[in-house]
């Protein structure tokens, strides 16, 4: 009988021993397996989306693609202290729009940190950053809204152009009856086909002079006309000047509703100063302060109104190269 207790008393301790031990195996395996996939991690880091919190769900009125250089970071930090104050509203949204696929390792870390500081890049890893690859950069931020936002109309415009955002928003209100084929900017039909220099067109074989287009320094798609580009993008012809580009692209689109306006002064060159402009181009960091204290201060942009190259409206209903007398009378 004795015999039989302490046989049982064997088993017992013998069923709680195996029962510790396959505790503690469990637990070293658990920790093993932790710390297995933290070394993986640290060597093989999970490579982070810089377009994650970008994914905008709502609708926006109005979106600002402004082509910068990864470099930039002074005037794109002038530009979100200036007009860019004017897009913190649910209907405007703007993104800096930037090629990274040239650039350093280090110079693509420290685009990343802008990234999550600002959290308003658009970054494109297929393009080149360079002059000869802005008519790509151009139709890959298409493409990429075209994906991932909803909006009525989009501005493109660059890092050296200043916009009256209250303005514009007033003048875009009145297409919304009709916004879907809007193509508005300061429109040139009597340009000559660059042969030589920066804007040198290589491939043109069109005609003698670019086709109508709106001027790169700024101008407005609807969401309508940005999709059909996006959705077209690998059959276009890519010219050197993406306003150019954009003008050929829309050219055989039915139903573009092109208008001119003097409000933009978005040529090569400033036309000078004027309180009825609502987009400008070629303005310095320090033109781009001014001009928003300006404005936020008394209402108007310049300190004082001067032209220093004439305007003019467009005439549709005659040759494209008869389109654009200038006059004293058009700011």
């Amino acid at each position: 009988m004795e015999i039989k207790k302490g046989f049982n008393h064997i088993i017992y301790i013998m069923r709680h021993s195996l029962l510790i031990f396959t505790l503690i195996f469990t637990i070293l395996s658990f920790n093993f397996i932790i710390f297995f996939y933290k070394s993986l991690d640290a060597q093989c880091p999970i490579a982070v989306n810089p377009h994650q919190h970008l994914k905008v769900k709502e609708e926006h009125f109005l979106v600002i693609l402004i082509l910068s250089s990864f470099d930039n970071i002074q005037r794109r930090n002038v530009l979100r202290n200036a007009w860019l104050q004017w897009c913190k509203d649910i209907e405007v949204k703007y993104f800096f729009v930037i090629a990274t696929k040239s650039i350093s390792q280090s110079n693509k870390k420290e685009i990343i940190n802008e990234q999550d500081h600002f959290k308003d890049l658009m970054l494109l890893e297929s393009v080149e950053d360079s002059y000869g690859h802005l008519t790509s950069k151009v139709l890959q931020a298409f493409v990429w809204l075209e994906e991932n936002v909803k909006y009525k109309f989009t501005l493109k415009c660059d890092d050296d152009s200043f916009v009256n955002v209250q303005e514009l928003i007033k003048l875009l209100k009145n297409f919304e009856e009709d916004p879907d084929h809007l193509y508005l900017g300061f429109f040139s039909g009597h340009a000559t086909v660059q042969k030589e220099g920066k804007w040198k067109e290589s491939n043109w074989i069109l005609c003698d002079y670019y086709l109508p287009y709106a001027l790169g320094g700024g101008y407005i798609l609807s969401q309508e006309l940005t999709n059909f580009i996006a959705r077209n993008a690998k059959d276009l012809q890519l010219f050197l000047s993406e306003d150019v580009s954009v003008g050929v692209w829309l050219a055989s689109k039915a139903r573009v509703n092109r208008v001119h306006s003097p409000q933009f002064n978005t040529e090569f060159k400033s036309r000078g100063c004027s309180n009825s402009y609502i987009v400008s181009h070629k303005h310095s960091e320090v033109e781009q302060k001014e001009m928003y204290n300006n404005l936020k201060l008394t209402g108007k942009m310049c300190k004082k109104e001067f032209q220093i190259r004439r305007s003019y409206n467009y005439n549709w209903n005659v040759p494209p190269t008869k389109c654009c007398q200038r006059t004293n009378e058009i700011p």
